[in-house]
């Protein structure tokens, strides 16, 4: 796959399953433009794609701050043009049950993971060329029940937002998509820890495989005639009675 005269956009980029995908589409030859709250961890990507290219845009913004999303994107316009492939990716949970969630939490993790990749792509919809593709990272929880109910809620929104979207922008044949990844190890590239429950391996996946999902449907050839749709990448974890067998 080559996507050397594409432009990618990617939200909460800096680390884990964004940083991943960042780099994967840079060693394509990709024009990539990031952003991330966390500076620390900014600085850290931009020395990374320094070595691959010099075709690349990092910024340190925060997805709530719509003043700091369309500043952004006014800067991705100017560096490289119109948008191709826009990957909503940032968002976090706290792990916290449903009694134990106070509304600063419920706010924050709604603020971020649904309304900040709602409003990110409203506000890049005008500069997204025809035949885009838009990627969000979405959850196996959004339909299998992890008893934080704030991010779940929230993952369960963003699959809806998919597949109206989806048919909302067919006309201007932009893809609407979203990948649920299952236990991802976003501490480590060459030995994922174990996980008893995933019937593929055992193990946890890799950052790299979810970015290597998104690849595949941000290409216009191989995933032409897909959109609406919630791929899972979770190792077999998403299948209902998984976790009831021992294989």
């Amino acid at each position: 796959m080559n996507f050397s005269e594409k432009v990618i956009v990617i939200s909460g980029a800096a680390k884990g399953i964004g940083k991943a995908t960042a780099l994967e589409f840079a060693n394509l030859g990709g024009k990539v433009a990031i952003f991330d709250k966390d500076q620390d961890a900014v600085l850290e990507i931009k020395n990374e794609l320094e070595k691959l290219s010099s075709n690349f845009l990092v910024n340190n913004v925060d997805i709530t701050n719509l003043n700091e999303v369309e500043r952004f994107l006014s800067r991705v316009r100017e560096k490289f043009g119109n948008i191709d492939v826009l990957v909503n990716n940032a968002g976090f949970g706290f792990t916290k049950k449903f009694e134990q969630t106070s509304p600063q939490e419920f706010d924050a993790v709604l603020n971020t993971n649904f309304k900040g990749a709602f409003f990110l792509t409203q506000k890049a919809l005008p500069i997204l060329n025809n035949r885009a593709s838009i990627i969000f990272i979405t959850s196996i929880h959004a339909e299998h029940p992890s008893l934080d109910p704030t991010y779940d809620s929230s993952k369960a929104a963003i699959n809806s937002f998919v597949t109206n979207l989806a048919l909302q922008l067919s006309s201007r044949e932009i893809r609407v998509n979203a990948i649920a990844p299952g236990h991802i190890d976003v501490n480590t590239e060459s030995s994922p820890r174990d996980q008893e429950g995933v019937p593929l391996y055992k193990k946890a996946g890799f950052p790299k495989d979810i970015a290597n999902a998104c690849v595949f449907l941000a290409d216009n050839e191989r995933a032409r005639y897909i959109t609406g749709t919630i791929l899972p990448v979770t190792g077999g974890l998403h299948i209902p009675i998984a976790k009831d067998l021992k294989f």
